[in-house]
């Protein structure tokens, strides 16, 4: 049996609070079907393992308790798009830190022979707060981007970081985490 998998950040519920607030009101009269991510959803992806073989699950525990690395801070700001404005199909926020590129960095290097495709493109740490459905005008996108782009949420400390389970259902995603892993 296999099981779809990440690892990532969750984000402290206060937080997720006021980011989903945002992401109702400000998306809400958006020309063109998006659909939120749910406030219990929302997380920090570190690298996206894909479908697992259960019996590979406590290997990759295994490899992730290996990783030291000590506790640091983000601060989620600004709004963007994937793959860009012009045709978004993601609409997230920007979570700065320059200690959680090296904390990716440990985890790509010590989860390589599990990773199923090679992700060659560079980490962009982000909260994915929409999924676009169909198409958005670029008037609209720019519009959000000005008024939203440089607009910052907050700050919190990450203390743990975790192995998700991600089951897809007709509703939406449900995460699970599987274990946990605490930053020094």
């Amino acid at each position: 049996m296999k099981v779809r998998t990440f690892v990532g950040i969750k984000i402290p519920q206060e937080l997720s609070s006021k980011i989903f607030k945002f992401s109702s009101e400000k998306l809400k009269n958006i020309k063109g079907k998006i659909k939120l991510v749910e406030e219990q959803n929302l997380h920090i992806t570190l690298l996206f393992l894909g479908e697992i073989e259960q019996n590979k699950i406590s290997e990759i525990i295994d490899e992730l308790k290996k990783i030291k690395h000590e506790r640091f801070s983000i601060k989620i700001k600004g709004l963007g798009f994937f793959p860009s404005h012009e045709l978004p199909r993601v609409i997230w926020l920007g979570s700065e830190s320059p200690q959680i590129t090296n904390l990716y960095d440990k985890i790509k290097n010590k989860l390589k022979i599990f990773v199923q495709k090679d992700d060659s493109k560079s980490f962009v740490s982000h909260i994915t707060i929409a999924r676009v459905k169909s198409h958005i005008s670029p008037a609209e996108t720019k519009k959000l981007l000005d008024e939203n782009g440089q607009l910052e949420f907050g700050e919190f400390e990450v203390k743990e970081f975790h192995l998700f389970e991600s089951k897809l259902t007709p509703h939406g995603p449900i995460y699970k985490i599987i274990e946990s892993f605490k930053l020094e």
